[in-house]
């Protein structure tokens, strides 16, 4: 029986990574055009300006926002699953009032903290009215998460997807003429429009909810949001903590022994790997996180779906970093421009540590869904604390190399930490077969590693490749192994003939 539950599982999580991934694919293969026409028409220094900028504006909305984002989802889904549609509409009516108060809050605290912001920064008061004309973008991405709350409480996932598709569509046919004809002057507008035409799709797509008019006086909508925004914020501490170490990472890289093409180079690193090889654990984890809180009280369960998740994850995440590693130089310059070339030397060491994340990553979350929040918190912070004093600890003396082999350390130290915790606690332990495929995987990654760093260029590409291959086939053997692939195609090709 629990072969069979394990079987399941494997497919599920395949089936669910397959579903987000595929929409986030797409919005991926449309931005793309954008960060390409961005990459030309700025250079470094603007991508590297650009990445302070959107930076800011994230811990800003993480401070003023409350966690409303977090917190809207559940109150929107606890309501509709009540059945009752006036209760319904007063919680939708309190959310959608809040998210306009927390994003004016956002606005006016950037505006009174405009010339410190400019100040801490860039070095300089003089961009301060940048941070004036951002600050109506709080109110933008405020209302705009609260519609977005509205649409997963009400598991309207279809219409996310389609929102999120078409807004990254407009947002780049916007962004190439701006860029195009003002250069560096077009940042500041680029990220206002962006916001803009975002929470225009969400209003569209959320238009057709029905919501019973209500009488809330302001008070009564105050007090009411009041336990949204406790709950919230605690959620959101941690994220908080996350943005302010990229933050500091970055302006030490831009102010401190470096230079303002370094941070770009950090920066694209930075946006490769959280956008497009994150999309990966993006996508795993729309669905896992839901199934290990629904089990959170059973160890045994809990044990199988995080091995499951850590199987999946590597089997599909190792191949993709092993043809990562083989074409990184091709994909920057694909993506962004020769300028760029650069950031190879981050992903030296950062490829092999995502593998490592990819093991990691399921493991924290059992401390989240298991409601110990406190100890969550620890080890976060933890996280936090190796990942800006080993990065500018590295890179001061290793250079651009020394960001991807802090990673590495960062995510090794993290991960013990973290499994030590779960193994005394609760019981947790990775099992024999999933064991396996950590070890080789770990193997394929170290190798793709030690050759990209000692091997010299002429054949470094013969040794990536037969890396990669082996990758691919060790994971498609192993992947069939669980979800029986074989049997599927088979279905597949006899339909056709059929037909």
């Amino acid at each position: 029986m629990l072969e069979q539950n394990t079987e399941n599982s494997h497919k599920e999580i395949i089936k669910a990574t397959g579903v987000f991934g595929f929409v986030q694919v797409l919005r991926m293969l449309v931005s793309v055009i954008g960060i390409k026409f961005a990459a030309v028409f700025l250079g470094s220094v603007g991508i590297g300006t650009l990445g302070l900028l959107n930076n800011t504006i994230g811990i800003i909305g993480s401070l003023t926002n409350f966690g409303l984002n977090i917190t809207g989802v559940r109150e929107v889904s606890s309501a509709y699953s009540d059945g009752d549609h006036g209760r319904f509409s007063e919680r939708l009516t309190v959310l959608k009032r809040w998210s306009f108060i927390v994003g004016l809050f956002g606005t006016i605290v950037t505006i009174l903290l405009s010339k410190l912001l400019s100040k801490w920064t860039f070095g300089t008061e003089e961009n301060y009215f940048w941070f004036v004309i951002l600050s109506v973008n709080f109110v933008f991405l405020s209302v705009s998460s609260g519609r977005i709350a509205m649409l997963q409480g009400l598991r309207k996932i279809r219409l996310i997807a389609i929102s999120n598709v078409w807004s990254s569509v407009f947002i780049t046919l916007v962004t190439i003429p701006l860029y195009y004809f003002f250069k560096f002057d077009g940042i500041v507008p680029v990220i206002l429009l962006s916001s803009l035409i975002g929470l225009l799709f969400n209003l569209y797509y959320t238009r057709d909810i029905e919501v019973k008019k209500v009488n809330l006086s302001f008070s009564e909508t105050i007090r009411r949001g009041q336990p949204l925004l406790k709950m919230g914020f605690l959620l959101s501490i941690n994220v908080i903590f996350g943005q302010i170490c990229n933050y500091i990472i970055k302006l030490y890289l831009n102010g401190n022994g470096a230079t303002a093409e370094i941070l770009g180079f950090y920066e694209v690193s930075s946006v490769i790997l959280l956008s497009y090889v994150g999309l990966v654990f993006n996508a795993m984890g729309t669905d896992f996180y839901p199934r290990l809180v629904a089990v959170q009280n059973d160890d045994n369960r809990v044990n199988q779906i995080v091995n499951d998740q850590i199987e999946i994850g590597l089997l599909l995440v190792t191949p993709l970093l092993s043809l990562l590693y083989l074409l990184a130089p091709f994909f920057i310059e694909i993506l962004y421009t020769k300028e760029f070339s650069a950031v190879t030397l981050i992903f030296k060491g950062a490829l092999f540590a995502v593998i490592i994340k990819a093991v990691i990553w399921p493991l924290a979350f059992i401390i989240l869904a298991k409601g110990q929040n406190k100890l969550y918190f620890k080890q976060e912070l933890l996280g936090d604390f190796l990942n800006i004093t080993l990065a500018i600890a590295f890179y001061h003396w290793f250079g651009l190399e020394g960001i991807g082999i802090a990673s590495i350390v960062n995510f090794t130290v993290y991960g013990i930490y973290v499994y030590r915790i779960l193994n005394r606690k609760f019981n947790f332990s990775i099992r024999k077969d999933t064991f396996k495929i950590l070890l080789v995987s770990l193997l394929i990654g170290l190798l793709n590693c030690l050759v990209v760093f000692f091997v010299d260029s002429p054949i470094t590409d013969l040794f990536l490749g037969i890396l990669s291959s082996l990758s691919v086939f060790y994971s498609y053997k192993e992947l069939d192994k669980r979800i029986d692939i074989s049997s599927y195609y088979a279905k597949i090709r006899n339909k056709i003939k059929r037909n």
